[in-house]
């Protein structure tokens, strides 16, 4: 029967050891690198990065009692050039802002001219034939025209 008592005694504080509360978070500090974060809190439960931003992710308890029940909360520590830049509860500063790109689209359509000589003298010779333009106008804007092509 000592012996139960024993192991459940040395498996209850083996388990409340391995226990990791919030409270570590206070040994965190800005200017840290990551070997002094890991020495600090612990591994992370697991890494993440993009560009030259990498994130360690905890998860942690808040108090003792909630560590006993095995709850957790998400932690991180941001590392910038591999040193720390921001810490603490998952959500705050913009930890979990989904990355974007800006991304800008020219939508300027470059159209050409798809008109042909022809179709430039019939339009003109239409407008001298409604008696829209004059035949010195026309004689001038079919000059125009001609030497355009």
């Amino acid at each position: 029967m000592k012996i139960v008592k024993y192991g459940l005694l040395l498996s209850s504080l083996y388990f409340l050891s391995g226990c990791a509360t919030s409270g570590k978070l206070n040994n965190v500090s800005i200017g840290m690198s990551k070997e002094e974060v890991v020495t600090a809190i612990g591994n992370p439960v697991s890494v993440s990065a993009q560009g030259g931003i990498e994130y360690l992710n905890y998860r942690l308890s808040e108090t003792h009692d909630n560590a006993v029940r095995g709850w957790t909360t998400p932690y991180y520590v941001r590392l910038v050039k591999g040193k720390v830049d921001s810490f603490g509860r998952a959500g705050d500063f913009d930890s979990t802002k989904t990355p974007t790109i800006k991304i800008q689209k020219d939508e300027n359509v470059n159209v050409q001219n798809s008109s042909d000589l022809y179709s430039e003298l019939k339009k003109l010779q239409g407008l001298r034939d409604d008696g829209i333009i004059t035949e010195e106008e026309f004689q001038t804007q079919k000059k125009r025209i001609v030497n355009k092509y």
